[in-house]
């Protein structure tokens, strides 16, 4: 049988060869937060009382361990007899099912590994693979953009908060960002100024404290022969830091910013 994949950006789904269970297609409500709860375990299993806590908190049923059973014999009947491993003792994904994040880790991998050797075309590839499978939706300038703004949580919008859920997401953000990241250097080693615009405001934007995003920017404005956006940025975070944490931004995006000033005024280059 061919692989089978968990999609957890967005609505929970399962999906073979392009066919995809989503909402009532899948399973009761319960069923899918079961599936949603073992694709953030990573291919570790989940034990019982683990799953109790996430489908029933405080009031679970007389025999929950009965109806997890129930539960996951539904799931391989509607997807296939390989989407749970496991047995009374706790369960977790089959052999063959991945996840989207999952996917999104290795292909980010990918893309870091690859922009160090030298290859920043592919990097660049791998690393938009990336952000398309983590559903990277955050575009705009960053002048008039409010300091906050995001793309928000996509991930198990189907889901209610909890620990686990609140865990999941934070993944997520964080491989938005170093996606983001990636994916701008990527395009700067190309010379795909456009490309590192968008990927470097989409990362500022997420979120207003990540200082290496806002010197990705100012690199790829600078790059771009948009030295005063380049300078505009960096006023963004000098004013942020100041008037949100009462502190400066660090000695390497001062260094930065000096070099681009000179640069700027006909007085050096400004050095990747």
């Amino acid at each position: 049988m061919t692989d089978l994949c968990v999609r957890l950006v967005g609505a929970v789904a399962v999906g073979r060869d392009g066919s995809w269970h989503t909402g009532r297609e899948l399973g009761s409500r319960k069923a899918r937060t079961l599936v949603a709860l073992l694709g953030v375990q990573r291919g570790q299993p989940a034990c019982t009382a683990r799953i109790v806590e996430a489908l029933w908190g405080d009031s679970p049923p007389r025999r929950p361990a009965a109806n997890i059973a129930t539960m996951v014999s539904r799931l391989r009947a509607v997807v296939g007899p390989d989407v749970v491993a496991g047995g009374r003792g706790g369960y977790r994904l089959g052999d063959s099912v991945h996840t989207d994040l999952g996917d999104a880790v290795a292909m980010l991998s990918d893309a870091q590994a690859l922009l160090a050797a030298g290859f920043p075309a592919r990097a660049s590839a791998a690393a938009n693979r990336a952000l398309a499978l983590l559903g990277d939706g955050v575009t705009g300038d960053l002048v008039g953009v409010p300091v906050g703004v995001s793309g928000g949580d996509v991930v198990l919008t189907d889901q209610p908060d909890t620990a686990w859920t609140q865990a999941a997401r934070v993944v997520h953000r964080e491989l938005l960002r170093q996606s983001r990241h990636t994916a701008a250097k990527a395009a700067l080693r190309v010379a795909d100024h456009t490309t590192a615009v968008a990927r470097g405001r989409a990362a500022v934007a997420a979120d207003p404290f990540d200082e290496a995003a806002y010197r990705i920017l100012m690199q790829a404005h600078w790059a771009a022969a948009e030295p005063g956006r380049a300078l505009r940025v960096y006023e963004r975070l000098r004013t942020t830091l100041a008037r949100e944490l009462g502190c400066d931004p660090s000695r390497t995006t001062q260094d930065l910013h000096v070099a681009i000033l000179r640069a700027n005024c006909g007085y050096g280059e400004l050095s990747a």
